[in-house]
């Protein structure tokens, strides 16, 4: 979804904020936040909330694009469900969910709000390289009770990770076993920082309680099949999680890696697919969201990931 500046003319004069929510239909928060962040001027001026403004202004707004559509992860990107409240989407991997800045990516809501209106907003995200299940709310309503309730999420994540996991090497980094599962405790710090790899974040004794349970489901000599259920929500928690017990996930480009290549990754905009094998050991990140339930509405719904054979298939091969 590009970034636009498009220019209106007020013929009367108006206070910004109701010229953005009146004549354009943006909410309240909305409209706050395009002045907030200086995205309504005038003469290359930014315009302030109480302003009262006439003549020509111009607008930056990200504007749904169809010709979007015809890219490659878009047309990867599948419908699962929808109903008048929300719709699920399964994401393939190097896909972001919402535009990054002000940059022409192409993103899920570029779909979603071509196919379900400007109101519509995904109540979650996933990483870019993260494939999978995706909740999207279809209106104001829908989308405020649904991310009221996000954290009662109940979201199973398949992997695969490099090495082979056995229950003693995860009893002696420290995990605890309960019911087939293992149960990994670490407190997790974001950098808030612009410094070398802030993106990272990092096991720190001054980071918020994370916690994810892993179940072991199949074992080969360099690679182990797991399911994944995060009990909190930090940014980058299972690849943080996962690369602290020495088992990073498959094809990471961030952990689990040297410095010097997630750096490259980070400042090379297309590696190519032979390259990423290479450098991560596969193709893509292999992580996928393959699993939700939550309660709405007085209904439970239950959503399963068509990619989890993506990652099933690699595994094999290996």
């Amino acid at each position: 979804m590009p970034f636009l500046t498009q220019e209106f003319l007020l013929p009367q004069p108006k206070k910004a904020f109701l010229f953005l929510m009146q004549d354009l239909g943006f909410s309240i928060k909305e409209a706050q936040r395009i002045i907030d962040k200086g995205r309504l001027t005038q003469n290359n001026q930014t315009i302030k909330k109480a302003q009262i403004i006439a003549g020509k202004v111009e607008l930056l707004h990200f504007v749904a694009d169809s010709n979007a559509l015809e890219n490659d992860s878009l047309k990867n990107l599948t419908l699962l469900f929808s109903n008048k409240d929300f719709c699920v989407y399964d994401k393939p991997h190097d896909l972001l969910t919402h535009p990054k800045g002000l940059f022409s990516h192409a993103s899920l809501n570029d779909a979603l709000k071509m196919h379900f209106g400007k109101n519509a907003n995904p109540i979650h995200r996933l990483d870019s390289q993260t494939s999978g299940l995706v909740v999207c709310g279809l209106h104001k309503k829908s989308e405020i009770a649904l991310k009221n309730s996000v954290q009662k999420f109940q979201k199973t994540y398949t992997a695969i990770l490099k090495g082979a996991l056995t229950r003693e090497s995860l009893r002696q980094n420290g995990l605890i076993e309960k019911e087939g599962a293992f149960l990994i405790d670490k407190p997790i710090l974001s950098q808030n920082t612009k410094k070398d790899l802030s993106i990272r974040s990092f096991i720190s004794a001054q980071g918020k309680e994370s916690q994810t349970l892993l179940k072991i489901l199949s074992v080969k000599q360099n690679a182990s099949l797991v399911l994944l259920t995060p009990l909190t929500g930090r940014t980058h928690q299972l690849r943080v999680h996962l690369d602290s017990i020495g088992h990073p996930i498959l094809g990471d480009s961030l952990y689990g890696v040297s410095e010097n290549i997630a750096r490259y990754f980070l400042e090379t905009r297309n590696v190519d697919e032979s390259e990423h094998i290479t450098l991560t050991g596969a193709p893509y990140l292999c992580l996928n969201a393959s699993a939700l339930k939550f309660f709405f509405k007085n209904f439970i719904f239950s959503f399963h990931s068509r990619l989890d054979s993506q990652i099933l298939q690699l595994f094999a091969t290996l």
